[in-house]
């Protein structure tokens, strides 16, 4: 593990990847691979080209993103139309306030000249550990009571695949998704101020297993 962490000596490649997917050290994974195995490198890139064009988040600023006491605030100055005082207030109350301040202070959020707040990046990545965990934080924000309305949507649908077809759900589901709904968020004609998110989730119900053991 420290070899690892220090990019020193020269463990095998499977190793590298379990430990590092495990930590969710994705950076670190990249970088490992491109100096000793830019083959395999260029494989993972190959892989992950829909957010590429993304910059990850410095590691002094990740921990905000993962925050319970920031994840509403950053998600709502993340959006098109930004965020207020108002807004964070209504929500937050005045702690909220003084979180947005410290935002501001450090320049994760900016502040335009009408008063909105922006985030500094629109467009942004975090490693896969921090990004599970924003994925438990924004399920805590989907009312289940609104399901079927205006508000959100849900469609689940249960079935038996073989590994072939798992790895053709997802390209498809990352594929098509991501077209359509850009489709909707980039298109003028819908911009608002409604803050909204999207997601899309596809997983088994049972852990699978790959070379006789349990991955």
């Amino acid at each position: 593990m420290k070899r690892i962490i220090s990019l020193s000596g020269n463990p095998k490649p499977e190793t590298v990847i379990k430990v590092l997917n495990t930590i969710g050290a994705d950076k670190l994974l990249i970088q490992y691979m491109t100096e000793y195995h830019p083959e395999i490198a260029g494989l993972i890139n190959s892989k992950s080209t829909h957010n590429q064009e993304y910059s990850y988040v410095e590691n002094d600023h990740s921990k905000y993103f993962t925050s319970e006491d920031y994840f509403l605030i950053l998600n709502l100055a993340s959006s098109a139309s930004g965020t207020t005082p108002e807004e964070i207030s209504y929500n937050l109350g005045a702690v909220g306030l003084e979180k947005l301040a410290h935002l501001v202070d450090i320049g994760l959020i900016i502040e335009s000249k009408d008063g909105i707040f922006f985030g500094k990046t629109q467009d942004f990545k975090l490693s896969f550990s921090d990004t599970k965990k924003r994925i438990q934080m924004s399920l805590n924000h989907y009312r289940l009571n609104e399901a079927g309305s205006i508000n959100n949507w849900m469609s689940l649908q249960t079935e038996s695949v073989n590994q072939d077809g798992l790895y053709a759900l997802k390209k498809m589901s990352q594929k098509h998704f991501n077209e359509r709904k850009d489709q909707i968020y980039n298109n003028p004609m819908y911009k608002g101020d409604i803050k909204h998110f999207s997601a899309c989730v596809s997983s088994t119900f049972l852990p699978y297993i790959e070379n006789g053991g349990i991955q």
